[in-house]
């Protein structure tokens, strides 16, 4: 035991202290740096922001993403300047009175914009289209991953989330309107990275949750931002699925301080895309 200690003693140290030095040290002291240790790792454990359940899988269902129906489609706006719309990127949000659509155009350099339409009708007729996001630079055209949308209907604020290469950087960022579309603040990252990924967002009040692909990881995991000041800031995030899930194309759902995250399977992997798999958590 004694000289396990010492040879512990002897390693070199930061301070710049002689290992003879060191080496005086009394055990005691080992322990207690031991002890100090263990306290910091718990402690960061501790402060996760999601308190996590096991995963747990089920087949695909009607309703999962990305659901396509005749609506989502119709009386696309022709917009000048802009060439293709991105069909397969449109998404949409509401509720029995109001219904929003988001989607990607592809301009002539294969740069693309993000807008955004609000229906009064349930989609037999569109407002003007709002203008969201337009400082992509990735020449991906419409070969991109669809933005994310969701819709309060108790505040009326539309919250999106979508994947971009703007010059000053590539990533996942988060924009939302506070007067059913009207107007959009400007744009908060969410996440750095250059590959594409998909996000999903969701909110309650003023918590707003994304989770995403994440674009810096080496295998396919799901990250996850939180804030409660109604996304202009998220100060909180962690990883939702376990490093030896894999996991693409999340969506979410919250519900005052319990959060849901569901997600598919990689082609490549056990069970294939048919499997969606999702935990439960608790927003701390």
């Amino acid at each position: 035991m004694a000289n396990h200690a010492l040879s512990y003693q002897l390693r070199p140290s930061r301070s710049g202290l002689p290992p003879t030095t060191l080496a005086r040290a009394h055990p005691e002291q080992v322990r207690r740096t031991a002890r100090l240790s263990l306290a910091l790792l718990l402690a960061a454990c501790v402060h996760e922001p999601v308190e996590w359940g096991n995963v747990s899988y089920r087949q695909s269902q009607l309703g999962d993403p990305d659901t396509r129906s005749g609506v989502m489609s119709a009386n696309m706006p022709v917009i000048a300047g802009i060439g293709a719309t991105c069909i397969g990127s449109i998404r949409t949000a509401g509720n029995a009175s109001e219904l929003f659509r988001v989607w990607w155009s592809s301009r002539s350099d294969s740069n693309v914009v993000l807008w955004m339409q609000r229906s009064g009708d349930q989609g037999r007729t569109w407002q003007a289209p709002v203008e969201v996001e337009s400082r992509d630079r990735g020449r991906r055209a419409c070969d991109r991953p669809a933005p994310g949308i969701f819709y309060d209907p108790s505040s009326g604020y539309v919250h999106l989330v979508y994947f971009i290469e703007a010059s000053d950087g590539a990533g996942v960022f988060f924009a939302h309107s506070m007067d059913q579309g009207g107007m959009f603040h400007s744009p908060v990252p969410v996440v750095y990275g250059n590959s594409p990924s998909s996000a999903s967002v969701a909110a309650h009040g003023d918590s707003v949750v994304v989770v995403f692909e994440d674009p810096n990881s080496t295998r396919p995991t799901i990250g996850i931002v939180l804030s409660h000041v109604t996304g202009h800031i998220f100060d909180q995030r962690a990883q939702v699925t376990p490093d030896d899930v894999l996991a693409i194309a999340p969506w979410v759902a919250v519900d005052h301080n319990r959060i849901r995250v569901w997600w598919k399977t990689p082609d490549d992997s056990v069970g294939r895309a048919e499997r969606v798999g999702y935990r439960d958590g608790i927003w701390r």
